[in-house]
């Protein structure tokens, strides 16, 4: 009797372990810090993109874009890739306005440099491979309107 006590006890607190620890990370994952507004100069956003938007820079953009920054920002631009519940910040929505709001010069100043927990690219991408990543984004994240 003491044993099938000891076993209901068992698999009792082994279900309200596996719920909490469940609970809560879903938790954390829902009260990510939303990142304060990156500004950047009007100089800075003043850049204009030298690499036309063509069938060749989407498709180069496109496998920088799965190597370098699918796994936190998503297939599909979501901020939903593999690592971004990992971190401590929201990862960006390519669906939102203010992404769209936003200049080429904006963009490539924020890949280049960089801000927690995203990296700056600058040493890992030739300026031309970061304004192919942008074109990609461009062409094929925009939200329907």
């Amino acid at each position: 009797m003491t044993f099938k006590i000891a076993t209901t006890n068992f698999i009792f607190t082994s279900i309200v372990l596996i719920f909490t620890f469940v609970f809560t990370s879903e938790l954390v994952f829902a009260y990510q810090e939303k990142p304060a507004p990156w500004r950047v100069s009007a100089r800075k956003s003043k850049i204009q993109n030298p690499i036309p938007v063509d069938e060749a820079s989407v498709t180069q953009g496109k496998e920088i874009y799965q190597r370098e920054c699918q796994e936190c920002h998503g297939a599909n631009g979501n901020g939903d890739g593999p690592e971004a519940a990992k971190l401590d910040k929201m990862v960006k929505d390519f669906a939102d306005d203010d992404m769209w709001a936003q200049t080429d010069g904006a963009m490539y100043w924020k890949i280049r440099t960089g801000r927690r927990p995203m990296p700056g690219f600058k040493k890992l991408l030739s300026k031309e491979e970061i304004w192919h990543v942008i074109n990609y984004v461009r062409h094929d994240f925009e939200p329907e309107k």
